[in-house]
């Protein structure tokens, strides 16, 4: 009896194949795993804007309906908006509603999580970036945005419901809960709004593209959260 069993080696050809094997399931899983990353990114920078938009509304609420601003296009974290923050930054109004238990969902968060999110922060950009871009477009009906500006006070809610889009000789209104209110910034969108990267030294600053790679999150002015719509391109967002 043969007490030494003889061992089969693998040849060239098996170890090629198993390791072929293993290459191809790393294909199929690596993309999987970045769009679960984007994902959960996503989630939290829309549970974020959800957050902001209730800052909004209660300061709106506690302010004779109106809008908090004047504002500037350019918004910035927590960190790089001053301290406190300065005039044209949407933290100089709404910081202190931003750490309330009732707006965190109690779970701790305070405003320098809530102003931001992993996406931006994981992505190429300088760091005194803009993380987020508000609306600065003219109501048409109203000569000014809605978060106002040197000449005029912001908005009141209620006035929201006057903004229009003109089509041809014809006023079209647009609904609040078609219209962006805030949303995440880089060079791309920039670009789409025609804001100079000349003039407005903070466009360079921004990430290149769309941090979330497909898409961008928005907050609309009836303060839900969806991917931005652009109903279309604003060469005139600055438009005095």
């Amino acid at each position: 009896m043969n007490l030494h069993r003889q061992h089969r080696a693998f040849t060239l050809i098996e170890i090629v194949v198993v390791l072929g094997i293993i290459v191809l399931f790393l294909a199929l899983l690596v993309p999987f795993v970045m769009n679960w990353r984007h994902g959960g990114n996503s989630a939290i920078c829309v549970r974020n804007m959800q957050q902001i938009g209730k800052a909004i509304a209660t300061y709106a609420a506690e302010h004779d309906e109106r809008l908090p601003g004047p504002l500037s296009m350019d918004q910035y974290t927590v960190d790089a908006a001053g301290q406190p923050p300065r005039d044209g930054q949407i933290l100089k109004y709404i910081y202190r509603y931003l750490g309330q238990p009732s707006n965190a969902l109690g779970n701790g968060t305070d405003a320098k999580d809530i102003f931001n999110f992993p996406a931006w922060e994981n992505g190429q950009h300088a760091t005194d970036a803009p993380v987020f871009l508000v609306n600065i477009q003219m109501l048409p009906s109203l000569s000014q945005p809605a978060w106002g500006n040197d000449e005029k006070p912001p908005l009141k809610l209620s006035q929201l419901n006057e903004w229009t889009k003109v089509i041809g000789e014809k006023n079209f209104p647009i609904a609040p809960s078609k219209m962006w209110a805030l949303t995440e910034a880089d060079q791309v969108l920039a670009k789409l709004l025609g804001i100079s990267a000349t003039t407005e030294k903070w466009v360079q600053r921004m990430p290149a593209k769309p941090v979330h790679v497909d898409h961008r999150n928005a907050l609309y002015f009836d303060w839900h959260v969806e991917p931005l719509l652009l109903l279309d391109t604003a060469p005139q967002v600055f438009a005095k």
